[in-house]
């Protein structure tokens, strides 16, 4: 299932997927794909992309974090955390860090 949303992803023009396996971290969500894109306003878009084709596979949007000014953007579809960062944000809060054991292989 976390296929439709790398798709999503893909057509949004996103780099540097990673999908994390936190079955075994929390009992809140299955996964977390962090990504990035190159301004805010790319962020914005995807986020939002995300947002409208996400529940045409079956997701609930639980939460949605984006605007015009920020850097991180975050979308909770319940069981996948997808958080979106313009480049340099992603380095400054290093989650890939944080779940690097949990790195899935795609």
């Amino acid at each position: 299932m976390i296929d439709n949303i790398l798709e999503i992803l893909d057509k949004a023009v996103v780099s540097d997927v990673r999908i994390y396996d936190t079955t075994t971290y929390t009992p809140y969500y299955d996964n977390v794909v962090i990504c990035s894109v190159n301004s805010n306003r790319q962020g914005n878009a995807a986020a939002t992309y995300l947002k409208k084709e996400a529940p045409k596979f079956g997701y609930e949007l639980k939460s949605f974090n984006a605007g015009t000014e920020t850097a991180w953007f975050l979308v909770d579809l319940g069981s996948i955390i997808v958080h979106i960062f313009v480049k340099e944000e992603r380095n400054r809060y290093n989650l890939d860090g944080i779940y690097q054991h949990l790195i899935v292989e795609k």
